[in-house]
């Protein structure tokens, strides 16, 4: 044989070798994928990447390699070639007849959970008011028994929303309200405890407010339009739910009543007025005093006034009128307070009945002189 014919042989052989091997020399083919969403707690091969070039088992074997662990819901994991390489090198895959191609990097996400969507039902108006006034009266009966300083609580209720519905199908006598505190007049998160009708426990969320309310005054019996109310007249009482009253004893008593007040009921400050020490149509004796001089006479009142009110007065007969200040039972006085001692006639004038008549000397407290003539001093004639 030729050196020819030898050289040519010796060069078709590995070719032959090669189609005669069958697969042995090829090799699979990784594709990555440049994002993955992955619907369970493991990252597989298959999730971030495709295997070609292999028949069906070795794409299952390949593909059920796990690679580690799933991000978190909501965020996203980077799994870069190297890494992938490493962990398939650590699972026993000769390299050699594995091809990596695609991108160099694989951004990982967990699927989004499909969760269904749950609806509180939404409470009305109706719902809610029936439901707080229900837990205040359970919560009114629970501080008397609780609490043994015997003072008077306003008590206000707000109900989570979600709890609304618990509320109104349980019963109103198994609730029980552990960790009130009735010191705290801010509102307060307690802890419901109640039961529903089938005897299940179960606790709501409230906010609750606690505030201690004076007692008011209220008549002991019946007084009449008229009455000056006295201290046995009275009586504490406790006050309903937002009822306001009197709460200080010196605004009652001594006052007269403009209306008539029933037994157990409340005084109000509307339905009081001062004593009137002077009504309208009266006569009043009115004063006025200068030094050690007093000068006194009688007059009618128009209108009604109790002490240090002021009030109007007419003359009985003429038309003289001045304003006076009360000061004692169908009395007044007009009071002179000069900016500098005595002025030029401001001094009390002394009107005799003739010419001829001498001054006549005024006593202390005397309006008339012994002629009969009326004493005028300032203002009052």
């Amino acid at each position: 044989m030729s050196r020819y014919w030898i050289n040519l042989l010796l060069s078709v052989t590995p070719v032959i070798c090669c189609f005669s091997s069958g697969g042995v020399l090829h090799a699979e083919i990784l594709r990555l994928k440049a994002t993955a969403v992955v619907d369970s707690p493991v990252v597989r091969l298959g999730d971030v990447a495709d295997v070609l070039n292999a028949d069906a088992d070795q794409v299952a074997r390949m593909e059920a390699m796990s690679l580690q662990p799933a991000p978190a819901q909501g965020r996203t994991l980077l799994i870069t070639i190297s890494q992938i390489r490493s962990r398939l090198q650590a699972l026993g895959v000769d390299l050699s007849q594995l091809e990596l191609t695609g991108k160099s990097q694989v951004r990982v996400s967990l699927k989004q959970s499909e969760q269904r969507e749950t609806r509180t039902p939404v409470a009305t108006q109706h719902d809610v008011k029936t439901a707080e006034e229900k837990v205040e009266r359970a919560l009114s009966e629970w501080v008397k028994r609780s609490f043994s300083d015997q003072s008077h609580y306003s008590v206000t209720v707000r109900i989570h929303p979600e709890d609304i519905g618990l509320v109104l199908k349980s019963r109103a006598d198994s609730f029980r309200f552990p960790g009130l505190a009735s010191t705290e007049e801010t509102e307060q998160e307690v802890a419901l405890k109640l039961s529903d009708s089938s005897g299940s426990s179960s606790q709501a969320r409230i906010y609750c407010r606690l505030q201690k309310v004076p007692e008011i005054l209220a008549t002991k019996y019946t007084l009449n339009k008229g009455t000056v109310i006295r201290a046995d007249d009275l009586i504490w009482i406790k006050p309903e739910q937002n009822q306001a009253g009197i709460t200080d004893p010196r605004l009652v008593i001594g006052r007269e009543l403009t209306r008539t007040v029933h037994q157990s009921n409340i005084v109000r400050s509307q339905d009081l007025i001062k004593v009137p020490l002077i009504r309208d149509g009266a006569i009043v004796t009115v004063s006025a005093r200068r030094g050690a001089i007093s000068v006194k006479r009688e007059m009618r009142a128009r209108g009604t006034g109790g002490m240090g009110d002021p009030i109007t007065l007419i003359a009985l007969e003429g038309r003289d009128r001045l304003t006076a200040t009360i000061i004692g039972y169908n009395q007044a006085e007009v009071n002179y307070r000069p900016t500098n001692g005595i002025q030029r006639n401001s001094g009390i004038q002394f009107i005799s009945g003739s010419s001829g008549t001498k001054r006549s000397v005024i006593s202390r407290d005397v309006g008339r002189n012994q002629s009969g003539r009326v004493i005028r001093s300032g203002g009052i004639r």
